[in-house]
């Protein structure tokens, strides 16, 4: 490491590559601290490009540190933040040439939540009129692959019809290709109105963004002019991870800049649903000026190298396997006896999934409690993380005493238990909305938002107080149910009630129509977050809850820049928004990213999809790998009306897409899985696994075989 000092602690363009832990952040990072402190470089020079914001903690922290000089800040950000910043500053130039009706009407940017409230009407029309029944998909799935496809148009610089000409090239022989083939047609009609819809409205969705930002601001030359001399100096962090368009700005930029540091993770490339093409990154390479490959990590275990490398030779065959060391030998006889590798496996085998749940838990308890494993260094991770594991896990550890938390962004927001109380309470604080909530739904916030009662006795208790019978939107008191009802449900319980029911009815006599965040705002800060209610003290509700006011936030925020000056004069907006966002949010509509979701606690385990924890860049002491049998660990989502390594430059523009190619696609994407989970482990993998899996059937998936010919071939 100390030998390329020199390089890094110098203003050369540099492309610096290696696997995960090698220490190439930690390089940049002093390449960063360098130029602020020894060559005196301007904060507002220095350019840190990330593919999301998380990845660009290492940075903050380095800037919070002593020694760095006053001043303006190193700018943080990622591509689409600059096409953010660019389109609203150069709005005067680029909407004459674009194709917006009234280029004088100020842009409204559209997140990807109210992306979906505006595509939802269109989408609506073409189910109604019959063209996607070849497809057993819902319609706010429709919606979400639409809104890719034009994504990753913007991202890889295509057009529409380019985009959906590849996408009819990808779809497979059989009885169904003509049906799907239709729906892709009519997905591409829908894609080119939502464009024209976003031109006569001045509405920016992210792929209008990137768009105006690639084709107009970079070809504009008073624009590009302009944003080439901000900066002088950049580090774009794991270049893999980022788009075509992010690999353009940056080989454009490159003859403009003073310095370069192109750091690129080898067996990465994670974000390819988004975007991500980490074999067209190679090329930024070739116009550095020297390129540096790190080894793998000195700090990380002999066995877990050995076990890598094993992988490595399993999935692709090409690399001849080496003996570990006499130190890795003896290191991996001390940690697992006569196993000769770095996975942890049950004693004997379980039939069902239940059982493994409760290994895992068993375990976990066991390093914390026997081993003193810190919760924070313990990762849980699936292929999928279904409501019912992440109930079992978390309740399982919260029973043991043990703190945990989530993260599932790919999920929608109304399948969180938190925000479908809020939800609910929110119809069932605006009675003029007149949006009356199932009595399962109601029954499910009682239970949630009151911390001592039961599923059993909330829905008890929720048939009492608002009976399926019952029209009108009303909420009987506690105290006006029959003493035995009052005993069988405790008074507790029935107190905690009570509360919340008085600040509903004291907010609906009150006359005061709220912003729909602020009254999500106010409901989980003077009641659900109290002493006895269900979100007191609980990380993800917290989480969920923030995330919830931040999406009604911005879809207001977004709603009311789109009626203008208008919007100030209607009294009317308000209702019209909060029952808009609350039907919206109740058809399945997946969430925008938001950091807070990111930010979990560091002393808590962590249990997420295997990419989530993958995306982090965190390394932990020990993983669990669940259901190893689970084909989910080498499939990709079916998608019928997107296709993320069709539409990518990388792929050839009229190349069909074989079942060859969807089989060597996946043994790929599993090696990078792998790696990458295995570089992110610092001491042992424990492998849950059952022979009968959450949905009830038997498991015989590639990660199973994979490891089973690694057992083999170890014993």
């Amino acid at each position: 490491m100390d030998a390329i000092l020199p390089v890094i602690h110098s203003t050369t363009k540099l492309f610096l590559s290696g696997p995960f832990g090698c220490g190439k952040t930690e390089l940049a990072v002093q390449r960063l601290q360098w130029l602020l402190t020894r060559e005196r470089v301007r904060g507002d020079d220095i350019l840190i490009l990330v593919p999301q914001r998380v990845v660009g903690q290492p940075y903050q922290r380095a800037l919070r540190g002593t020694g760095i000089p006053a001043g303006s800040p190193p700018r943080i950000t990622t591509v689409a933040g600059l096409a953010r910043d660019a389109v609203g500053l150069y709005w005067p130039l680029l909407s004459a040439t674009a194709g917006f009706a009234d280029p004088r009407k100020e842009p409204t940017f559209l997140n990807f939540e109210t992306a979906q409230f505006h595509m939802e009407g269109l989408v609506r029309n073409a189910i109604d009129n019959s063209e996607f029944d070849a497809l057993r998909v819902q319609k706010n799935r429709i919606i979400i692959q639409i809104l890719e496809n034009l994504n990753m148009t913007a991202l890889h610089g295509f057009s529409i019809d380019e985009t959906y000409a590849r996408l009819e090239l990808s779809v497979p022989l059989g009885e169904t290709r003509t049906g799907q083939i239709n729906a892709l047609r009519s997905a591409r009609a829908i894609s080119h109105k939502f464009r024209a819809l976003c031109l006569a409205e001045s509405l920016i969705d992210f792929s209008l963004m990137i768009d105006l930002f690639y084709r107009h601001a970079l070809n504009n030359e008073w624009s590009r002019t302009h944003l080439f001399r901000s900066h002088r100096h950049i580090i774009f962090e794991n270049v893999e991870e980022a788009n075509a368009v992010a690999h353009d700005l940056v080989a454009a930029w490159m003859p403009h800049l003073d310095s370069a540091l192109i750091v690129m993770d080898e067996d990465a490339g994670y974000r390819s649903m988004l975007g991500a093409d980490p074999t067209y990154a190679q090329r930024l390479a070739d116009i550095c000026a020297q390129s540096i490959r790190l080894a793998e990590s000195p700090t990380t275990p002999p066995a877990l190298q050995a076990t890598a490398q094993r992988v490595e030779q399993a999935i692709r065959g090409r690399n001849r396997p080496t003996e570990p060391s006499p130190a890795a030998q003896a290191l991996t006889a001390t940690i697992h006896g006569d196993q000769a590798h770095a996975f942890r496996l049950p004693e004997s085998g379980f039939r069902f999934y239940p059982q493994m749940i409760r290994w895992v838990v068993d375990q976990v308890a066991r390093l914390i409690q026997v081993e003193g494993v810190s919760p924070g260094q313990i990762a849980i991770v699936a292929p999928y993380v279904s409501d019912a594991l992440r109930f079992s896990i978390q309740n399982g550890l919260a029973e043991r005493g043990i703190s945990s938390s989530s993260h599932r962004p790919s999920r929608a927001l109304e399948d969180e238990p938190a925000v479908r109380c809020l939800l609910t309470l929110a119809a069932l604080g605006h009675p003029d909305w007149a949006i009356r909530p199932p009595a399962a739904d109601v029954a499910h916030a009682i239970a949630v938002s009151i911390a001592s009662l039961d599923p059993i006795r909330a829905t008890l208790l929720s048939n009492i107080v608002f009976p399926p019978r019952r029209s009108l939107i009303e909420l009987t008191s506690f105290s006006d149910i029959t003493p035995a009802m009052q005993e069988r449900i405790t008074y507790v319980a029935g107190e905690a009630y009570d509360r919340l029911r008085d600040w509903l009815y004291a907010y609906r006599s009150s006359g005061e129509q709220l912003p729909l965040d602020q009254f999500f705002a106010r409901l989980f800060g003077e009641v659900l977050s109290q002493p006895g209610f269900g979100f007191h003290e609980d990380y993800d509700a917290a989480r969920v809850a923030n995330q919830l006011v931040q999406s009604a936030r911005n879809f207001r925020w977004a709603l009311e820049e789109a009626e203008g000056a208008a919007a100030a004069l209607n009294p009317g907006l308000a209702v019209r928004v909060g029952r808009s966002y609350l039907e919206l949010i109740n058809s399945g509509t997946v969430g925008a990213l938001y950091v807070p979701g990111w930010q979990v606690p560091e002393d808590a385990v962590f249990l997420a999809p295997a990419y989530s924890f993958l995306m982090r860049n965190r390394t932990v002491d020990v993983q669990f790998w669940l259901d190893i049998g689970s084909t989910g660990w080498w499939e990709r989502l079916y998608q019928p009306l997107t296709h993320p390594y069709v539409l990518s430059r990388s792929w050839p523009e009229n190349q069909p897409w074989t079942d060859f190619d969807e089989f060597q696609t996946r043994q790929e994407t599993m090696r990078r899985l792998l790696l990458g989970l295995i570089r992110r482990t610092r001491q042992e993998i424990y492998l849950g696994i059952s022979d009968i899996g959450e949905s009830g059937m038997e498991q015989r998936g590639p990660l199973l075989s994979l490891v089973n010919q690694l057992l083999v071939s170890e014993s």
